[in-house]
């Protein structure tokens, strides 16, 4: 294996930034994690009302 090979990582983890993910994404992630955190309010809900109602 050879040091200077350009296809595997650089050993320091290089110089390179990530983008940051783009304000569309996390409006989408934020709003199903509203959407899933309401949905699971809603099954407890039905739940306890089949079970002592």
């Amino acid at each position: 294996m050879s040091h200077g090979d350009p296809c595997l990582p650089e050993r320091d983890g290089g110089t390179e930034e990530r983008e940051p993910y783009p304000w569309g994404f996390k409006i989408t992630i934020a709003l199903t994690a509203l959407y899933l955190l309401w949905r699971l309010v809603q099954g407890m809900g039905w739940l306890i009302s089949r079970l002592f109602g």
